[in-house]
């Protein structure tokens, strides 16, 4: 990477993290939110909600709809969300 690109502002994320214990209707970001997380497919303490080929065929299409680092981004996002829920 070169310097130039490494101080270059990542975008915002975009997805929004839904607990859940959350009630009312699931907003087009909290969706975001779903497909970029993969431990919808099993990670750490949570079970499986979708098998790893549901999980990657989503996160596949979301990349293709917003860009991998839009995708990436909100991956990050919604891990570190997911693990500070952990610490509540």
């Amino acid at each position: 990477m070169t310097k130039k690109s490494s101080q270059r502002k990542l975008p915002p994320p975009n997805a929004a993290f839904r607990t859940s214990g959350q009630t009312g209707d699931i907003t087009p970001a909290e969706v975001r939110g779903m497909i970029s997380n993969p431990v919808y497919a099993g990670m750490g303490p949570f079970p499986a909600l979708v098998s790893d080929e549901e999980w990657v065929a989503a996160a596949t299409q979301a990349i293709k709809k917003e860009g991998a680092e839009q995708f990436l981004v909100n991956l990050l996002y919604v891990l570190r969300q997911t693990w500070d829920t952990l610490d509540d």
